[in-house]
């Protein structure tokens, strides 16, 4: 996998193109997924005039009958590339969330707010605390400096998980789910939606919590890999990843395919997988596990907020309190999620109190957005088996 040096998010970008799949095996295709194959070559401007004035003529001749465009129907999409669609599916989840920054208890608190207007009156927004995030002291982070230093023992056998994982590390859930740009071309355009919508949260988040990296600690973390110039939590890895497993995980259950009938198996693979992810962060040495369990939150919660704007189902708030989460303690995803219910836990705790709470929410009045509704169907029917008894018997 091609790394990029010294900015380890510069990916963020290109999340439009999924471009983390572009250097795994021919997911670079993808970039180009719906073009003609040509590209935008220059000579294909000079071939295109002269092969008109070979074969137009002297004068238009009449004109046949021209349909007025549909306006505004989700039909129409499949007629568009995925760099158009991008934009419209981003415009319509930029709408569904607010930012504000806020002191709670002397210290600054980042909060994203789930946006909701009421059907056919617009104009009516209603705003409900969607996540809260509070950072945890210094004093707290340096006692954390030793499970990242003893993590540091372990970077020889991580090594090249942690060098492929700079980037997005969205191919390594295709070792647990059948994701193939021939395949699943529309997941793959789904996961990019997700995570082109959540990068900037997750850098505005950052920004305003401005917590250190372990670099600055201590001269003996010494990170295998360059440290990111933004701030350490919440890990932006850890984010993604159980972003990606959760939505991963609802096409499974949704598709009613058999095999993933067990939610509880196949969603225990894919949240150990996430947390794996997060963990190879802290053993680099460029994270605390503190930060991963903020990431953990914050992934799960956008995974949920992404899947209500596609379905219209019930959305999910949580806070997380880094003040009160166990300073020697490590990341276990088990403290925030229920694989068995298959949703995150009312709350986790340590000796210093509740650091997580989660709630669930009615789902909001009004309709999904049917461009979202539209991809989402699209993903979930890449997904779907068929059996001897779904296909039409040959004859009729």
């Amino acid at each position: 996998m091609t790394i990029v040096p010294q900015s380890a998010y510069s990916a963020y970008s290109a999340y439009s193109a999924y471009s983390a799949y572009s250097a795994y095996s021919a997911y670079s295709a993808y970039s180009a997924y719906g073009a003609p194959g040509a590209g935008e070559n220059p000579m294909l401007a000079d071939a295109f005039m002269t092969t008109r004035d070979g074969i137009v003529g002297a004068r238009l001749d009449q004109i046949g009958s021209v349909r007025e465009s549909v306006a505004n129907d989700p039909r129409t999409l499949k007629r568009l590339s995925p760099a158009v669609r991008a934009a419209i599916f981003q415009a319509e989840l930029a709408a569904s969330i607010d930012v504000s920054i806020e002191t709670c208890d002397g210290d600054v608190s980042p909060v994203l707010w789930h946006r909701s207007a009421k059907k056919g009156d617009m104009r009516r927004i209603k705003y409900h605390e969607l996540l809260r995030m509070t950072r945890p002291s210094v004093e707290r982070l340096t006692r954390q400096l030793d499970l990242v230093s003893g993590y540091a023992q372990i970077r020889p056998d991580r090594a090249a998980e942690i060098l492929t994982q700079v980037t997005a590390p969205a191919p390594f859930f295709s070792t647990i789910g059948f994701i193939d740009p021939g395949r699943t071309p529309h997941t793959l355009e789904f996961l990019s939606t997700a995570l082109s919508f959540s990068a900037p949260l997750i850098q505005r988040i950052k920004f305003a919590l401005a917590v250190k990296r372990p670099i600055e600690f201590s001269p003996q973390i010494q990170p295998m890999i360059p440290t990111p110039t933004h701030g350490s939590l919440p890990s932006g890895h850890a984010s993604e990843a159980f972003l990606m497993a959760r939505l991963i995980w609802r096409l499974m259950l949704h598709s009613n395919a058999p095999q993933y009938g067990d939610k509880a198996y196949w969603g225990e693979m894919l949240m150990r997988l996430a947390a794996r992810v997060a963990a190879n962060r802290v053993v680099s040495g460029v994270h605390f596990p503190v930060d991963s369990a903020a990431g953990a939150v914050l992934g799960c919660t956008l995974a949920e907020h992404v899947y209500s704007q596609c379905n219209g189902g019930r959305w999910w708030s949580s806070r997380f309190d880094g003040t009160h989460f166990d300073p020697e303690g490590d990341f276990d995803w088990h403290d925030i999620f229920d694989v068995r219910k298959d949703e995150l836990k009312k709350k986790a705790e340590s000796g210093d109190g509740v650091w997580m709470r989660a709630k669930a929410h009615a789902p909001s009045k009004g309709e999904p957005a049917p461009v979202l509704s539209w991809l989402w169907e699209k993903a979930l029917e890449e997904w779907q088996d068929l059996g001897p008894g779904d296909l039409p018997v040959q004859g009729e």
